[in-house]
């Protein structure tokens, strides 16, 4: 059990100091700096209200079970945990594919790996893999965004050799059948843009539902899509 590591990294995904949560819990500074350098815990009925408060349920914030991905599967892809193997795919298939997660940048293959470190900590975003060759063409995930627990923004990158209909399509439902049957998935949404067809066409496949267009919402100022889709709306 580490829940001080726990805290310390939802605090910080949160983007508050520990004086911020001190005030919320009401204790002292110091005791939040304690329990985030494992020198004393919480008390019992102090974990219901930091798992409130974070969106995320006891069991994880006591490392017990469901914080590693486990392998899931459909005909030709599998999701699963990181490797820090996966960096030199990861880098292969960025510096291949412009557009593939355009928001990050690897100028070397220790970037990919930092970058997996941090999706292998958050356990939100997941390579995929073909299962043919068990090479990398693309990350999907569901990234919590703090808004309450059970609602996540869906993503799904896939390289350019790969990306049709079909392939993201299977991506989608593997990490959607994962969220609303081990996570505790209530809500899913995706951003696309207007020019993305493809990935369009595959949240409509999937069963999202367009909610409307965020006029200049992209990083680049761009139109951006919006897409949900409710659990009891999924047919897998």
């Amino acid at each position: 059990m580490d829940i001080g590591a726990s805290i310390k990294k939802l605090r910080i995904k949160k983007g508050i100091t520990q004086h911020q949560l001190a005030e919320y819990l009401n204790v002292s500074m110091q005791t939040i700096s304690r329990w985030e350098t494992s020198v004393t815990y919480p008390d019992v009925v102090m974990l219901p209200i930091l798992a409130k408060y974070f969106h995320v349920t006891v069991d994880y914030l006591l490392n017990i079970g469901g914080n590693i991905m486990k392998t899931i599967e459909s005909n030709r892809l599998l999701v699963r945990e990181w490797s820090e193997s996966d960096a030199t795919d990861l880098f292969e298939v960025k510096q291949k594919s412009n557009h593939f997660i355009d928001y990050l940048n690897f100028r070397t293959v220790n970037d990919s790996l930092d970058s997996i470190k941090i999706w292998k900590e958050y356990q939100e975003l997941y390579p995929v893999i073909l299962k043919e060759t068990g090479k990398l063409i693309g990350v999907v995930g569901l990234v919590d965004i703090n808004r309450y627990k059970g609602y996540r923004e869906a993503e799904v990158h896939i390289c350019h050799k790969f990306n049709d209909i079909d392939y993201v399509t299977e991506a989608l439902k593997l990490i959607l059948d994962y969220g609303f049957n081990e996570l505790g998935l209530l809500v899913a949404f995706a951003y696309c843009g207007c020019d993305e067809e493809i990935l369009k066409q595959a949240l409509i496949k999937t069963g999202f539902v367009y909610e409307g267009t965020l006029r200049r919402f992209g990083r680049d100022m761009s139109d951006r899509m919006r897409y949900s889709i409710i659990k009891d709306e999924y047919r897998p």
